[in-house]
Formats: structure tokens, C-alpha cells, sequence
């Protein structure tokens, strides 16, 4: 019926609108994250409203300005912006009369954002580059100088782009043609019709594919079909802590292969790279964002959204443990203890490496 089409139409608008210009305010954020240096609470509070508030008004005012047009009709394949009946023109036609207009506008806002994208992701290639050539100045590493950052940084972004290209090239030519010659063609729509919905998942392959490469330089002796099952899993999941490791003599568990245990806290810390996902980093708080320079794998930034994990984030262990010394000690002193439990907690102090005060201490610490 027209009100099914006219529904189909307006929720078609508003998604093809809202998942490029959302790819763009990504882009974005990459920008700023990774070339500007801009901090999480800088972003939080100047330019991720934008980010949110630009796609979301332009997607719904043209897909709510459809309806009025009377523009959702019959399209080739499904209920998009097309006149009615097909091929009129003018006042020959008694729905969507400016279809045309309003299609020439669509892909105009779509390439505006692929074509942004673009241009973001190239200057973050441009960024990782250079700092690399500062660094083979400063240091002769071999992999500074054959430029390794950089080449995984050109990779995760002409991925990232190209995903964009694909889904959205053959739609493109497919209504440029049927507005042009007002005929459709079967080789364009089956063309459209495979690639246009696939954006999700080449977005996730993209998403998942250094994830993967890290769990296979752990792995390196995993079947493929074991480090794709990893591969879904985040990397502070607990099945990472009993991943399948082939021991260097041979011996182990299960055909030469033995069980890796669970990493602690700080060694978690430690190997997370700095440019993980802020969102997915547990007890993530407010980190600082850290120069190109000490990532341990820049194509990580492209595919995520990056923010430090790095130990300087977190409290120290060893001043928490003399602070907590301390106030027993001024506990003790307030109390007029005995002389022995005075010695124990002397004796704690010389140690600062301990994890656990003595008896002793923990005893007047609960007191």
C-alpha cells in the first residue's frame, strides 16, 4: 500500500543518510584523537554533540521532508525516493514530483561524508608518517626506518574506506542511471542488491582484523578456525587467559600444546596498546591520549576508538602501600601501642615491595 511504501521509504532515508555521516563523525574523532591529540574530556564536551547532533538532524529533516514531497514510492527493488507512476515527468506525475532533486541531494550529502573520510583517513596516514621519519632521525630502528607504522596505518585505513566505496559505488551508478536514461538495468540492481547491505559487515571484518592478527602472533601454532573464535572475544576476556601455546620443548597438556595462565592486572595493563578502544578498556576512566610514538600498534587507532591504557594511568601500588604505612603509623602513635607492634610496622616500612602489611599493622589499620 502507499502508507507501507511511504513508511518503508522514510525508515530506508533516514538509515542510508545516517550511516555515512555517522562514519564521518568516526573519522572525525580519529582526527582528533590521533593527529590533534585531543584528551577524551576535550572531545566529550566540544565535538562529540556535533558528532551526534549533525547526522542525526540532516538524516531526519530530509527523510521527514520526503513524506510532505510524497516522495517514497516505487524504486526498481524496494520503496525509496522515485516518482510515480514510473518514468512521468512534471506534472505527468501524481507523487514525487521533485524525486529527482531530492536524489541528486542524497548522494550529495553520502559523497560529501565518503569523500571526508577520505581526506581524514589520509591525514592520519600523513601524521603517522612523519612522526616515523622524526624518529629515524633521532634513532636507526630498523622498523622505524622501513616505516611499519605507517604501512599498518595505510592498511586499516584504505580498508576502512574501501568498505565505504564498495557499498556504495554501484548504488550510486544505479540511480545516476535510471535518472539519466529513466530505465532500470539488471547487472546494476543485483550489483546494488549484494554489496549495498554488506556495509556492517565489512565494517566488522575491518574492526576485527587487528584484533585477529594480535591473537595469531600469540598463537602462531592455532588452527585458523581457533584464532577466529578468539578473535570474537575481547582481549580481557578470560578465555585469552587459557589460549593454546605450543612450549618450545614439545611437552605440554594436550599434543604438544599447554595452557597459557591468566595474565594479572598489570601485565594486562602493560600489553594493551595505547591505542585501544577507550570504551571497551575495563575501569576506563579518564585517560590521557598518548603521542604516536608510544603505541605499540598504530593500526589499532583506525579501527577503534583510541584512549591510553598505560600503567601511568593507574595509582601507584607502591605509594599507596607507604600511605597506608603511614597512617598506621599514626594510628599506633595515637594509641600508645607497645613497642613490639611499633618494630613490626618499622619493618614493614623497610620493605616497600610487600603487597600485605604485617599482621600486626592490618590488625591497628582494622582498629
Amino acid at each position: 500500500t502507499t502508507q507501507t511504501c511511504t513508511a518503508q521509504g522514510f525508515f530506508n532515508e533516514l538509515g542510508n543518510l545516517a550511516t555515512p555521516l555517522y562514519n564521518a563523525s568516526l573519522c572525525v574523532y580519529y582526527v582528533l584523537v590521533i593527529r590533534d591529540g585531543w584528551k577524551e574530556d576535550q572531545i566529550r564536551t566540544t565535538a562529540e554533540p556535533l558528532m551526534h547532533l549533525i547526522p542525526i538532524t540532516v538524516a531526519f529533516s530530509i527523510a521527514i521532508l520526503g513524506i510532505p514531497f510524497t516522495l517514497y514510492n516505487n524504486s526498481g527493488w524496494l520503496c525509496w525516493i522515485a516518482s510515480y507512476p514510473g518514468k512521468c515527468e512534471g506534472d505527468t506525475c501524481t507523487r514525487g514530483v521533485h524525486a529527482n532533486i531530492f536524489r541528486w541531494v542524497h548522494y550529495a550529502i553520502i559523497w560529501s561524508a565518503i569523500l571526508s573520510v577520505t581526506v581524514g583517513m589520509y591525514s592520519i596516514y600523513r601524521k603517522v608518517r612523519d612522526e616515523e621519519r622524526i624518529q629515524s632521525q633521532e634513532n636507526d630502528e630498523d622498523a622505524v626506518r622501513r616505516g611499519v607504522k605507517s604501512k599498518k596505518v595505510a592498511i586499516q585505513a584504505g580498508l576502512f574506506v574501501g568498505a565505504l566505496y564498495l557499498t556504495w559505488i554501484f548504488t550510486t551508478i544505479t540511480r545516476i542511471y535510471q535518472i539519466t536514461t529513466g530505465n532500470g538495468n539488471f547487472v546494476l540492481l543485483l550489483l546494488m542488491a549484494i554489496f549495498f547491505p554488506l556495509q556492517g559487515f565489512f565494517n566488522c571484518i575491518i574492526y576485527l582484523r587487528p584484533r585477529y592478527l594480535r591473537t595469531k602472533s600469540r598463537n602462531r601454532d592455532a588452527p585458523m578456525r581457533r584464532l577466529l573464535y578468539l578473535s570474537l572475544y575481547h582481549e580481557s576476556h578470560p578465555i585469552h587467559g587459557l589460549q593454546l601455546n605450543r612450549s618450545d620443548s614439545g611437552e605440554g597438556d594436550t599434543n604438544g600444546y599447554r595452557l597459557r595462565p591468566r595474565e594479572t592486572d598489570e601485565e594486562w595493563r602493560r600489553r594493551r596498546s595505547s591505542t585501544a578502544s577507550f570504551y571497551s578498556i575495563r575501569n576506563s576512566g579518564r585517560k590521557p591520549v598518548p603521542r604516536l610514538n608510544d603505541t605499540d600498534d598504530a593500526s589499532c587507532a583506525i579501527n577503534t576508538v583510541m584512549a591510553v591504557a598505560s600503567v601511568s594511568d593507574y595509582k601507584n601500588t607502591k605509594s599507596n602501600e607507604t600511605e597506608a604505612q603511614d597512617d598506621a603509623m599514626v594510628a599506633v602513635e595515637e594509641s600508645s601501642v607497645d613497642s613490639d607492634v611499633m618494630e613490626a610496622l618499622e619493618e614493614s616500612s623497610v620493605d616497600s615491595d610487600a603487597a600485605v602489611p604485617p599482621p600486626a599493622v592490618q590488625e591497628m589499620v582494622d582498629k
